[in-house]
């Protein structure tokens, strides 16, 4: 049984999946699942190719793309008790599990600390913790937030923040219409629906002492959603949500 494995996804994003997916398979200790998101490309039909030793999970049907939910079906099918969640647009140094894995300690979680563009989105916690805390919340739409919302889950079951080993991961720059390929809300409203959402839904959730269920939340992004849209059809002017810490996938 491998030690870690690592779950992405694509939709429209093929381009990268060539570029990355032969430096995670090549990762000792680890294995890999690709979730070919209705991809137009067909990457399913590619990584079977080329990649036999990936399992491939197919989501048809899907014209609008949800990362949440592709990596929740990708977990499902993992076969290691560390999961590492990585965009498909994120190369790997080869040297990766071997500086990584003798660091994992349970109780923790990893992500990238260098803060750069793109690499947010990537991290690794225990199998057991992502299903105690319910995975990604499929709430969200659009772009943006649903990684740091995980993260948020996460230290609310006590799980501490780590860090990968430095200059282990890069970013295959794109600029922003690869981020807002296959969405229907625009990714200036989305973002900030998001954070809003966010928010809301962890001061509620610390108030109570609880995670919120699925009905409380999906309520709750809805009525955000109608707050930011409704009045003028225009969004609201908050803080952008890509800058800081929180980078663009």
């Amino acid at each position: 049984m491998p030690d870690l494995c690592f779950i992405t996804c694509c939709m429209g994003r093929l381009w990268a999946l060539r570029q990355t997916l032969g430096r995670m398979i090549g990762q000792p200790g680890c294995s890999c699942v690709v979730v070919d998101y209705a991809c137009p490309d067909r990457a399913g039909d590619w990584v079977e190719k080329n990649f036999p030793g990936v399992r491939v999970v197919r989501r048809p049907g899907r014209s609008e793309f949800s990362r949440s939910d592709a990596l929740n079906v990708g977990a499902g099918f993992a076969d290691a008790p560390w999961l590492c969640f990585i965009d498909c647009d994120i190369l790997l140094e080869p040297g990766f599990s071997a500086a990584f894995l003798p660091t994992i300690e349970e109780g923790s979680y990893y992500r990238d600390g260098s803060w750069a563009i793109g690499t947010g989105g990537t991290f690794s916690c225990s199998r057991a913790a992502f299903e105690r805390v319910g995975g990604y919340d499929e709430v969200y739409r659009g772009w943006g937030e649903e990684d740091n919302d995980l993260y948020h889950a996460l230290e609310f079951i006590g799980i501490k923040q780590k860090f990968f080993p430095d200059g282990m991961m890069h970013h295959l720059e794109h600029g922003d219409e690869q981020r807002a390929l296959f969405q229907s809300v625009d990714m200036d409203t989305s973002g900030e629906v998001n954070i809003i959402y966010r928010k809301l839904k962890w001061r509620a959730a610390r108030t109570r002492g609880e995670l919120l269920p699925f009905e409380v939340r999906s309520a709750l992004y809805d009525k955000v959603f109608r707050l930011v849209t409704d009045q003028t059809g225009e969004s609201l002017a908050i803080p952008d949500s890509r800058r800081g810490p929180t980078s663009p996938l």
